[in-house]
């Protein structure tokens, strides 16, 4: 018997909100990571002279973000024509989570032509 003061809408609000939150702190938090990981690994890849090192961190970090983007896509279909405060946080998930995405290809650009030692 459900009880009388259980909606179903407000927890598939608030399931919804926490999913929009984890994309929108968790995709600045993957770059940091690629970002320090590719820091760390300089050393290394100067070393034995393989951008490994350096490229496989980001690479991962790039997929990651797709799918956080792809989820967040996901998430903003699902939030269109809901409240104004869950299609405007969903709508800051797809945008945070899509320019993640830019920056961690931009940021892979630079181990690829550049080499770590020079």
């Amino acid at each position: 018997m459900e009880s009388s003061i259980w909606r179903r809408d407000s927890s598939s609000r608030y399931r919804l909100a926490v999913a929009c939150l984890a994309v929108v702190v968790g995709a600045p938090l993957l770059w940091l990571a690629a970002l320090q990981i590719g820091y760390i690994g300089a050393y290394p890849a100067c070393g034995n002279r393989n951008l490994a090192w350096v490229q496989v961190p980001t690479s991962v970090a790039i997929v990651l973000s797709a799918v956080m983007a792809l989820r967040a896509w996901q998430l903003r279909r699902r939030a269109r024509g809901t409240t104004s405060t869950d299609d405007l946080l969903s709508l800051c998930a797809l945008a945070i989570a899509a320019l993640i995405v830019i920056v961690l290809i931009a940021s892979a650009i630079g181990p690829t032509v550049l080499n770590p030692c020079d």
